[in-house]
């Protein structure tokens, strides 16, 4: 398919930059609207394409309201060769019928989508989402910042939503219940490539071979000249959080270690579970991982156009689909060499707030101080 082609396919998931509008919501309906949604867990296209089985590739996609970025992801996914088996779920932590049509327009797979209930959009003026005793901004310079909890809502949020989405996903989705094959993660500004669940077969396979092996990755950092054919067996880091996959096994072995997690005074997600694999008996844990990614980041792109022209130029230049796939690590005389990145031991900061910590135990817990009652405020409140 030539670039022309893709721009007409693209057509039917791109939305103007004006497309997200002004509007108010009732917050209580709201809240209501989303508890009845994340109970029904509907999946749309199920007439057309098979049901959700034990072996179903799932994709879990974190999506905010860069809507822009969303739709190029939904573009990337529709050029995925045999996305029509897979199950989408688009995990929510703003709720806005723009994003929610580009969703409901996809056709190509089957689709499920979830709200996450403690979201600043549903707690604007309270915690968890910006609370009024939180420091503001430039406040920690001030005489009166021992006063107040240097707190940013908009980066404790994205390490809430991810932590109760794993949640959801490996203990409160009911078509999910004996599903024993890895899962992915991604966000609304990842860009797949069109091997992508072809490869994720070739590293599910490889897990028979390395039965030390908990997670994969599809995200690996991007370098020039590689072979698209390799797969690389080393220690998990932060750098391979793009296309993260595990399967129900190290989500429990990761519940366990929950505390790690959550009490880790460190906004990122990705670091908070390198603290946690810290803990797993070797002290790391081991990935396969594509050496050439097949998940990457639109993270510094502004542009549509640039967006999707680039990547899509990019996967186009590549040797997709290898006939013959590798997995390759590190021997040395004494055996392999494992590369271990050690976290920080106190974290990076921003997650020493008890209430985010205390939720984040027990995300189906509301922990909130006194509200001050609002009928109605902007759906594009940051």
């Amino acid at each position: 398919m030539n670039l022309n082609e893709k721009d007409n396919v693209a057509s039917k998931y791109l939305l103007t930059e004006n497309a997200i509008v002004n509007n108010t919501i009732d917050i209580e309906k709201l809240k209501t609207r989303i508890q009845h949604i994340n109970s029904k867990q509907n999946i749309s296209n199920l007439d057309e394409f098979t049901p959700v089985g034990d072996h179903t590739p799932i994709l879990v996609i974190q999506v905010h309201k860069n809507i822009k970025h969303l739709q190029h992801l939904i573009i990337s996914l529709s050029e995925v060769q045999g996305i029509q088996t897979a199950l989408l779920i688009f995990s929510h932590s703003f709720y806005n019928e723009p994003i929610n049509r580009l969703v409901r327009n996809i056709d190509f797979c089957k689709v499920m989508q979830i709200f996450y209930p403690f979201s600043l959009q549903l707690h604007p003026y309270k915690h968890p989402g910006i609370d009024p005793g939180d420091c503001k901004p430039g406040l920690s310079k001030t005489k009166n910042a021992k006063y107040c909890l240097i707190r940013d809502a908009r980066l404790t949020e994205h390490k809430q939503h991810w932590w109760w989405k794993a949640n959801f996903i490996f203990q409160g989705t009911k078509c999910l219940q004996r599903h024993g094959t890895p899962v992915v993660f991604l966000e609304e500004d990842n860009y797949v490539a069109p091997d992508f669940l072809y490869m994720f077969q070739y590293i599910t396979r490889s897990l028979d071979y390395f039965p030390s092996v908990d997670v994969m990755s599809f995200g690996t950092p991007w370098t020039k000249n590689v072979n698209m054919n390799l797969l690389t067996v080393e220690s998990w880091r932060p750098a391979y959080d793009i296309g993260l996959a595990f399967n129900k096994t190290t989500w429990r072995k990761i519940l366990q270690l929950s505390g790690q997690f959550c009490m880790y005074n460190d906004y990122s997600w990705s670091y908070s579970l390198l603290h946690v694999f810290e803990s797993f008996p070797k002290g790391h844990v081991d990935m396969v991982g594509c050496v050439a990614p097949r998940v990457l980041s639109t993270k510094e792109y502004d542009n549509n156009v640039n967006i999707f022209k680039k990547k899509t130029e990019l996967f186009s230049a590549l040797n997709l689909f290898p006939k013959k796939v590798q997995a390759v690590f590190l021997f040395g005389p004494e055996g392999r060499v494992e590369r271990v990145l050690k976290g920080p031991p106190v974290g990076r900061g921003g997650w020493n707030d008890l209430r985010d910590q205390l939720l984040c135990l027990d995300p189906m817990m509301s922990t909130t101080t006194e509200e001050k009652r609002y009928n109605e405020y902007e759906v594009t409140r940051s």
